[in-house]
C-alpha cells in the first residue's frame, strides 16, 4: 500500500488533479454484463478473481459502474485497485530503497505498481471508476457452511463517447433458431391464405445459406476464444506495463 504521507510525485493533492468532460446531450454506448457467483456446501469459497482492465482496444471501454444488487450467505468480500507506476522524472537518490519504500510504497525487483486501495462489495452498493486501473474481486465463502449463498452483479461498461462502436443498434440478431422460428411464423401465415406449404427441410437449408447467423454450438465456441485471448491479453498488459521490474537504474 502507498504510505500515507507519500504518493506526492506531482507536487500537489491527487484530487486537485479532477477534470470534468460532459456527456449531457450525447447518445453513449454501454455494454452490460451480468455475473451471479454461486457457493454451494460443495464448494464453499470463491478464490478471487485476477488483476485485470475492462475489455480489449476495440470495446474502448473508459469507465466502469458495478452494482451489487444481491448479497445472501457469504463473507465480507472487496474491489481492490491498482496503478501502474511510471517514474520519469522522479527524483530520488540511486539505490535509496528505503526511502522509495517509505514515500511510494515500492520495493527494489518489485512489480512496478501500487495498489492504491479497496472498496468493500456490500449489497445495494455501486462502484464506479475509470479504466485506468487494473482492479482485482477478493476471496470470499460461505457465512453459514450447510446453506448455499451468492452474489449477483450488474455491470454497465462506458464505452468512449469520442468513438463508436458496432453494436445491436445496428447489427441484427445473429441466433439462428430465431431467424428459423420467423421463417415458420411467416410461412404459417402464408400458407393459411394460399394453401401451401413448405416441407420443414427446406426451411433449414434456407437458414443454413443465410448470412451472420451462428447456433448456440457455434456461439459458445466464440466465446471460447474470447475468453482465451483475453487471458492472453491480461498477462501481456500485466508483463508490459503493470508488473515490469521496478529498480534505480538511471540508463
Amino acid at each position: 500500500m502507498v504510505n500515507e504521507h507519500g504518493y506526492c510525485g506531482s507536487g500537489q493533492d491527487i484530487t486537485c488533479r479532477e477534470t470534468t468532460y460532459s456527456i449531457q446531450g450525447a447518445i453513449v454506448q454501454v455494454i452490460v454484463k451480468l455475473a451471479n457467483i454461486h457457493l454451494t456446501p460443495e464448494k464453499p469459497e470463491y478464490p478471487g478473481g485476477s488483476w485485470h482492465v475492462e475489455g480489449m482496444a476495440n470495446e474502448r471501454i473508459v469507465a466502469s459502474g458495478i452494482y451489487y444488487y444481491d448479497c445472501e450467505n457469504i463473507t465480507e468480500s472487496q474491489l481492490a485497485f491498482r496503478v501502474g507506476v511510471n517514474f520519469e522524472g522522479a527524483v530520488y537518490e540511486q539505490s535509496d530503497a528505503k526511502g522509495i519504500r517509505l514515500t511510494w510504497g515500492m520495493e527494489r525487483g518489485g512489480p512496478n505498481n501500487q495498489v492504491v486501495g479497496a472498496v468493500k462489495t456490500s449489497q445495494n452498493r455501486c462502484i464506479a471508476f475509470p479504466n485506468i486501473y487494473q482492479h482485482q474481486v477478493s476471496s470470499f465463502k460461505l457465512v453459514d457452511p450447510t446453506k448455499p449463498g451468492h452474489r449477483k452483479i450488474v455491470a454497465l461498461f462506458l464505452v468512449d463517447p469520442e468513438h463508436r462502436i458496432p453494436s445491436t443498434s445496428n447489427i441484427p440478431p445473429q441466433q439462428s433458431h430465431w431467424t428459423r422460428k420467423a421463417i415458420f411464423e411467416a410461412l404459417a401465415k402464408g400458407n393459411h391464405r394460399m394453401k401451401v406449404s413448405l416441407p420443414v427441410e427446406l426451411v433449414d437449408m434456407v437458414v443454413d445459406h443465410l448470412d451472420n447467423l451462428m447456433t448456440l454450438a457455434e456461439a459458445k465456441a466464440y466465446r471460447e476464444e474470447l475468453m482465451d485471448e483475453r487471458t492472453a491479453f491480461v498477462d501481456v498488459v500485466n508483463e508490459q506495463h503493470f508488473c515490469t521490474d521496478f529498480n534505480f537504474c538511471e540508463h
